[in-house]
């Protein structure tokens, strides 16, 4: 089954080299300052999944528990990650101190949703598609990208993010060999993954895209005041300057 999942990737993975936010870094035609939004989304993203893949093993049954040590294992490793995003954030010259408590935009918040949806009203088994895509696309992309950025003008302490998935995600992949092997039991079943895989690239994609549009015209940040203020309610009028 894990073959076959590798097979369906390619032309997923294709779709997404072609998609125009990676187009425009390969042809050197983003800037660094859109890279550096891209980075703020990515941090956004990033943070929850750990705790959506720990999510993913409420629904799993019969052998399929076999697999739930190891799905925890996999994401405590992810949990930090997200710094790593925002350190290359900062390090490209954006100010991190009330990234944390603002919103994503939205495309961000789509692809964030997607995995959420997959597990509660779809098919958990599909969520193996969403981290399939997650997994493979850095460890088949990211040398390619990082020379991209460096022709760019981004710094090698600002690719932090993508050189640590680009080789922990080695380990990683090996673990979805597992987890493919495992879970996936027939062609209904691959179907379901590969579906989720192909979602996931497109709406990544969206995210970047929409970051660089960002970056272009900013948006103003919606604030996330259940976290910043979740013990009591600020007047609207007084929001901006208690962040």
């Amino acid at each position: 089954m894990f073959e076959s999942l590798k097979e369906r990737f390619q032309p997923i993975f294709a779709d997404f080299i072609r998609s125009e936010p990676v187009s425009l870094l390969t042809s050197g035609r983003m800037t660094v300052a859109e890279y550096r939004t891209i980075m703020r989304e990515v941090f956004h993203h990033t943070r929850e999944n750990p705790q959506l893949q720990v999510l993913a093993t409420v629904y799993f049954k019969g052998r399929q528990r076999d697999m739930v040590r190891m799905f925890f294992k996999h994401a405590a490793s992810e949990i930090g990650h997200d710094q790593l995003a925002l350190n290359d954030y900062v390090a490209l010259g954006g100010d991190a101190t009330d990234v944390p408590y603002q919103n994503p935009l939205p495309a961000t918040t789509a692809l964030l949703a997607y995995g959420f949806y997959q597990i509660y009203n779809l098919n958990p088994l599909g969520y193996l598609g969403y981290l399939f895509f997650l997994e493979f696309t850095p460890t088949q992309s990211g040398a390619g990208m990082m020379e991209a950025l460096r022709k760019i003008g981004v710094p090698d302490g600002a690719m932090t993010f993508l050189r640590d998935h680009t080789t922990i995600d080695q380990g990683h992949n090996r673990m979805m060999e597992r987890y493919a092997d495992a879970l996936i039991r027939d062609e209904a079943d691959l179907d379901r993954v590969s579906y989720a895989m192909k979602t996931t690239g497109y709406l990544y994609s969206q995210m970047m895209m929409q970051a660089v549009e960002d970056a272009r015209a900013p948006a103003e940040p919606g604030w996330n005041w259940e976290e910043l203020n979740a013990d009591r309610i600020v007047p609207t009028e007084s929001r901006r300057s208690v962040a």
